[in-house]
């Protein structure tokens, strides 16, 4: 089998060498500053003279140990003159030189008026995403003034950004952050099969999607969550990308599969997040077991972070009996029938992909068409599918001349798979 590898430039930038913005206060650090930062293993007193206290202290040169994936408490401590303040921590878990990204931020607490012998302490918890970049980058702890809650407890946070222009009175402090891999056990972060009572492994066989095909063994011996994290899918935001699952169905004809995708990179799969791949259609049967496919569409949002992240598979039958309701569902809990894979899902700006690239040597004519349509190639095709825009299969063949005069007019997506393993995707327009 022919393997297409496709290289990337990437421009590694350090953290040491990232330009990181510098915060100003409206009326300086005077009664608002920071005395104290705990964090792992930095515990730093800072002074608190007034007249003296500069608005922003380096203390890079300290550092902490964090683990991808661990949970650790932060402790911030300082005065408040006359207004409470807010106190948020920063740590640009990426490594491109800004703490405005998702999931960056973390709301420390609100600290309530006093003198700096008297000052009060708030604590909170700072989860490391895991999949933060290892390696040292940079942490900011801000605190500010807040005029608001002097009247309102209630009142929203005075800090939005690690350089507001709207800062008050406080302080900023910078440190360091060594994030290490982590040791979490599969599929940490995210859930897993602890909460199933009753189990009946019904494996995936085959997975293809954007570009890539992942087959695996049913011979009834899998595990319920299979580790395929080393697979990667790379896609593109705003693209399209049909996507088919082969599996077990032990005669049964509602065995659905949907896919999870870690959009937002919160370690969990959300209703947004979700993909009806359509159920099992038993067109293949396999020796000892009955097999299916099913087929649909994946569209990747212009809102996706990009970057790595989970992209999980579950197949599972559903039903609903005197034993309770059976759903597909991203943490399979209760009584399950299934299999859950997972997968590394990698997703890139939106542009050209790579399925459109690989278009440049393939034609298809005459499109907007009225019923026919050629497909000129310099490969041998292997198959060709026609897709409705929510995902359902309409034809399968590997003829290069394709009637889609039973459809109705409107769009439809094509997936053109060539005997060297090149899959490409197109809309089509019948008239």
């Amino acid at each position: 089998m022919k393997k297409t590898f496709i290289i990337s430039a990437v421009l590694l930038y350090p953290a040491v060498s990232a330009q990181y913005c510098q915060p100003v206060f409206q009326y300086g650090s005077d009664s608002n500053m920071i005395t104290r930062v705990t964090f792992g293993n930095i515990n730093q007193n800072s002074p608190f003279q007034s007249g003296t206290t500069p608005v922003y202290e380096d203390f890079t040169s300290l550092s902490t140990d964090v683990q991808a994936g661990g949970n650790y408490t932060i402790s911030v401590k300082g005065p408040s003159s006359t207004f409470p303040s807010d106190a948020v921590a920063f740590i640009d878990f990426n490594q491109n030189g800004s703490f405005n990204d998702a999931g960056e931020s973390f709301y420390i607490g609100r600290l309530s008026a006093a003198n700096p012998a008297n000052a009060f302490t708030v604590t909170n918890t700072i989860t490391i995403p895991a999949n933060a970049s290892l390696g040292t980058t940079r942490m900011r702890i801000l605190k500010n003034s807040n005029t608001a809650a002097y009247s309102d407890p209630n009142a929203p946070s005075s800090i939005t950004t690690a350089c507001d222009a709207s800062l008050r009175a406080g302080q900023a402090e910078d440190y360091s952050v060594n994030i290490t891999g982590s040791n979490s056990v599969f599929p940490a972060p995210y859930c897993g099969d602890q909460n199933i009572t009753t189990l009946t492994v019904s494996e995936i066989s085959n997975v293809e999607f954007a570009g890539v095909t992942r087959s695996s063994t049913i011979d009834g011996s899998s595990a319920t969550m299979e580790d395929f994290t080393s697979t990667i899918f790379n896609v593109n935001k705003e693209n399209s990308y049909p996507i088919s699952v082969t599996g077990g169905t032990h005669g049964q004809t509602t065995v659905s599969a949907y896919a999870y995708i870690d959009f937002n990179h919160n370690n969990a799969f959300e209703a947004e997040e979700t993909f009806n791949v359509g159920y099992l259609d038993n067109s293949n049967p396999v020796s000892g077991t009955d097999s299916g496919t099913a087929a649909g569409i994946i569209t990747i949002p212009a809102t996706a972070l990009s970057g790595q992240t989970r992209f999980r598979l579950v197949k599972a039958y559903e039903s609903s009996s005197w034993m309770g309701t059976l759903e597909n569902l991203p943490c399979p809990s209760g009584w399950f029938i299934g299999q859950v894979e997972d997968y590394t899902i990698n997703i890139l700006p939106a542009g050209l992909s790579t399925q459109e690239v690989l278009k440049e040597s393939l034609k298809i004519y005459p499109n907007p068409t009225t019923g026919i349509v050629h497909i000129k190639t310099p490969d041998r095709l292997r198959k060709v599918e026609v897709f409705s825009l929510s995902g359902q299969k309409l034809s399968e063949g590997n003829s290069d001349m394709i009637d889609i005069n039973r459809l109705v007019p409107g769009t439809y997506l094509m997936k053109v798979e060539t005997e060297n393993q090149k899959t490409t995707v197109h809309k089509i327009i019948k008239r």
